[in-house]
């Protein structure tokens, strides 16, 4: 990260005029060595004669001098050489750029593929870089003007159409760890994933992850159970994820104390929403599924006030998709403009004995100047009630940039800025996808049950925390998360987007929780072999890779046939909380 943040941008900022005052420097010492060594041998030599004799340095000639050199000529002999050899280098790769960039990409493995070079394409290389991986960048419009930057940063750049398989191979995607489009055309972001599919070969060891943008909220939620099923033999899995869905949870996660404390005081909370854009509507449905969660009896509704000079058309839409918001949340709907004279006076604040009773407010507007000047408004309406307002905001440049920085210069300490762009394109929230959380409740479910069977650390080292957990397997609870639709169809059932939230009082039937409990193990045992795990009595151990379990389902004991019966008992309740639910074919 320091080379790349710190020394490439110096480096880049004083090249040039460092090796031309090299160059300089070794003109002026061959110039005088050359005088010296005339005065020496009595030759009288024009001032044309030592220059001419000084250059002639850079391609070896002159140099050879008889008797002792003078140091200026010693050096500059060296000197001009190399200076001149440097920029000749320079010169040839910047001629050649794309044939240096297909030979650097001719020895990268395991690194990250970055499909569409805008804001977001631009910040996932930074985090990929940063986080120590190789990158590799697709474009396609030679003109985009951070391609330079992207290259001086460490990335490779190609340039050329991403769904072009014979890209893809340069790209050398058999090799890549993740694949990320962020094209800004959904249908483009799409065909790359599937070309790349195509293109893994289905014995290769590790699987690639792609993890494929769609500016289309609704397209993206529908997507997403099919991508739980859409890999190849392990080789290569699907994540769909939109960065304004992803903000609007990160953001209700980060200021959620208002629900907390709500929910401790046995009362209804209320937000105000103001901007009912994709990243508005998200948030409205997220909060929505947080408060039906932390409440199990469903006694107080969630009031969420919204603002938007389209407030009832989009509400009515969110409506439509989402059945039961009426049933958990109390709305109060305005219809205004961000500067009509109703929002200037704020009596939307203000309950009609004068209490303001907002416990948090959210802007979210698309425009990061119409969220300051909104979120300016309404400060000083509410500062005396110390009301918390989050502002959506690009990235950490501009406004948000001078929020953060003089927050108490400015007694603005109640404003928040939520940079949407550096808070999700981050490899870490990009790697928490549908696959991840499921693997991370399947893991949680193995810990609680086998801590309930009586097993120790010393004696499971694998019942720790997620994060403590060793790589090899985590990978094996995602492969058994990638695999829960295949067990599924194999019982008559599919996943689909979740249409209902009352989904977790679903349960199979005993034959059914039997019949998916020998697929989950058969799978596992499947897994595991392919790992150079082996059979042998006992306890098990991760450093030689042996398991008393790898056995036949009828050769299994009753406790461990019931570890993977309450996996399966558990798969409904996962899937909601992911946002799927389980429906039977017809």
């Amino acid at each position: 990260m320091f080379k790349r943040k710190w020394l490439y941008p110096v480096w880049r900022e004083i090249e040039w005029p460092l090796v031309g005052g090299f160059g300089v420097v070794s003109i002026i010492l061959g110039y005088t060595g050359f005088s010296r060594v005339s005065a020496t041998v009595g030759e009288e030599s024009t001032a044309w004669d030592l220059l001419y004799r000084t250059l002639q340095l850079i391609v070896f000639q002159s140099g050879d001098i008889s008797g002792d050199v003078p140091w200026q000529l010693e050096i500059s002999r060296f000197l001009i050489p190399a200076v001149a050899a440097y920029a000749a280098i320079q010169a040839l790769l910047a001629i050649s750029s794309e044939q240096w960039q297909l030979l650097r990409a001719r020895f990268i493995r395991r690194h990250i593929v970055v499909c569409g070079l805008g804001e977001r394409g631009l910040k996932f290389s930074q985090e990929g870089l940063d986080h120590g991986y190789q990158v590799m960048l697709l474009e396609e419009n030679e003109e985009n003007p951070l391609i330079d930057r992207c290259r001086g940063q460490g990335a490779i750049v190609l340039i050329g159409d991403a769904t072009d398989k014979n890209l893809l191979r340069k790209a050398k995607i058999n090799e890549a760890k993740y694949l990320i489009c962020v094209c800004s055309d959904d249908g483009v972001n799409a065909e790359i994933a599937l070309k790349t599919r195509d293109l893994i070969q289905a014995g290769k060891n590790e699987a690639l992850t792609a993890f494929v943008h769609i500016v289309d909220l609704e397209l993206c939620n529908s997507l997403r159970s099919w991508g739980l099923s859409a890999g190849k033999k392990g080789s290569f899995k699907l994540e769909f994820f939109n960065v304004l869905e992803r903000g609007a949870k990160l953001m209700l996660e980060e200021y959620s104390s208002f629900f907390e404390k709500a929910f401790e005081e046995d009362r209804q909370p209320r937000m105000l929403i103001v901007g009912l854009g994709k990243m508005g509507r998200s948030l409205v449905r997220q909060a929505a599924r947080t408060w039906w969660f932390k409440q199990e009896d469903r006694r107080n509704l969630l009031r969420i006030s919204v603002i938007d000079k389209d407030a009832e058309a989009k509400m009515e839409l969110l409506r439509l998709r989402d059945p039961q918001l009426d049933t958990i949340c109390e709305f109060d709907i305005r219809q205004m403009e961000r500067n009509a004279p109703e929002f200037e006076r704020g009596d939307f604040l203000f309950d009609s004995c004068g209490r303001c009773n907002i416990d948090i407010i959210f802007i979210c507007f698309d425009d990061d100047v119409h969220v300051l000047a909104s979120a300016l408004t309404l400060l000083g309406k509410v500062r005396k009630y110390r009301i918390p307002i989050v502002m959506r905001m690009s990235q950490d440049a501009g406004f948000a940039a001078l929020m953060k920085e003089d927050r108490e210069a400015f007694d603005i300490d109640q404003l928040h800025v939520f940079s949407l762009l550096d808070r999700t394109c981050s490899l870490k929230e990009l790697l928490g996808g549908m696959h991840e959380i499921l693997a991370q409740a399947i893991h949680e479910k193995y810990v609680h049950h086998r801590k309930q069977a009586g097993d120790l650390l010393e004696t499971n080292p694998s019942i720790v925390e997620w994060d403590d957990l060793p790589e090899d397997l985590k990978d094996s609870n995602r492969h058994q998360a990638a695999h829960i639709k295949d067990k599924l169809k194999a019982v008559g059932y599919g996943i689909q987007n979740m249409i209902t939230w009352e989904t977790c009082d679903f349960k199979f039937s005993p034959e059914e929780v039997e019949k998916l409990a020998e697929i989950e193990h058969d799978r596992w045992c499947e897994e595991r072999r392919k790992l150079n795990w082996s059979y042998t009595p006992g306890n098990k151990d991760i450093k030689k890779k042996i398991n008393p379990h790898l056995v036949p389902w009828a050769e299994l004991s009753e406790e461990i046939k019931e570890y993977d019966r309450n996996m399966v008992r558990g798969l409904p309740n996962f899937l909601t909380r992911a946002g799927f639910q389980i429906y039977r074919k017809t």
